[in-house]
């Protein structure tokens, strides 16, 4: 039997909290220490899983003996603990994005392989049963050759109120599907055009919408439209589509239906049973799938599912989305 893995999170906000909960509950894992500058946030997970909390993630790598780290830090600043983990010989699993811009993503991977240790990026569609089965069909030649494909990701204005300030909606909700089209079409990203609007975001300036036209190497042509204006009053809180059409048949992805919705006199609500949901007072769901096969990865010195390439990839086609919009016209990468 595998030895249990020791485990530190670097940053513990919404996500990081979450993956120090896997981690804590995982069998082939143990939650050793967590770091934040916000000393409340370490407080909290010092007190609910007994380990130990750093203001510094430079001190927790120098003084805990671990195996993983995960980085969950805002996406700007993830390359610092990245370059800091590989250089203590620890196997990282990076939150998406990668980074925010190529030049990091490079420093990082390189880091990881002059280090010897595994590089790993967050990119949750890779384990959703729903897009997962999608890619499958498109894999197996189900649909022949894809023709095009179309993804969707809308959220809710309290996300862009909460995060807009410090990234895009193209870096919070577009990377997720730039990501799972790269991997359903085995073909990179050629030229992109897109555009933006901000009308509802005016006063943060930040972009409420972006449409974008992707065309890949082998011919595959694809559409993108990310937003985060949906009104508080959504309850499924996500309106995420995605349609794959091929020379001999076509598949389609729900990827915000909740199979529960709730309705009181005053207000509804759709519980989440796929992301983190909670059963029997044990999380699980598709987080902890993603995080459990990178610790499998580790111990059994395979290559994960989302490699730090992988990572690149999606931020090369945000960057060229990004810049297309700015200069008004197409974009080569």
């Amino acid at each position: 039997m595998n030895r249990r893995l020791r485990v530190g999170v670097i940053g513990v906000g919404t996500f990081g909290s979450l993956h120090a909960r896997v981690y804590a509950e995982l069998d082939s894992a143990e939650l050793v220490a967590v770091a934040d500058i916000q000393q409340e946030r370490t407080q909290n997970l010092v007190s609910q899983y007994g380990v130990r909390g750093y203001a510094d993630y430079n001190e927790l790598l120098e003084k805990e003996d671990l195996d993983i780290v995960s980085v969950c830090t805002s996406d700007e600043l993830h390359l610092a603990p990245v370059l800091a983990a590989a250089a203590a010989g620890k196997h990282i699993l990076v939150e998406k994005p990668l980074a925010v811009n190529v030049p990091d993503c490079d420093t990082m991977i390189q880091a990881a392989e002059n280090a010897g240790v595994k590089l790993a990026v967050g990119q949750i569609l890779r384990f959703d049963p729903r897009y997962y089965a999608a890619r499958e069909a498109i894999s197996d030649g189900q649909i022949g050759d894809t023709v095009h494909l179309f993804a969707r990701r809308n959220n809710l204005i309290t996300s862009a109120e909460r995060l807009g300030k410090h990234t895009t909606v193209l870096f919070f909700l577009g990377i997720h599907d730039i990501d799972f089209m790269n991997w359903c079409v085995g073909s990179k990203v050629e030229r992109v055009y897109a555009e933006s609007v901000s009308r509802v975001l005016r006063d943060i300036d930040a972009a409420d919408s972006y449409l974008a036209l992707i065309k890949f190497q082998d011919g595959t042509i694809a559409s993108l439209e990310v937003s985060w204006i949906l009104p508080q009053s959504f309850s499924k809180r996500l309106d995420a589509r995605f349609e794959a059409m091929g020379t001999e048949g076509t598949v389609f992805v729900d990827g915000s239906g909740q199979a529960v919705e709730v309705y009181r006199t005053d207000e509804s609500a759709c519980p989440d049973v796929m992301y983190a949901p909670e059963i029997y007072g044990k999380f699980t769901g598709i987080l902890k799938d993603e995080i459990s096969h990178f610790v499998q990865c580790v111990q059994q010195n395979k290559t994960p599912a989302v490699t730090g390439q992988d990572g690149k990839a999606a931020v090369e086609v945000v960057c060229a989305i990004a810049e297309s919009v700015e200069k008004q016209r197409l974009v080569y990468l």
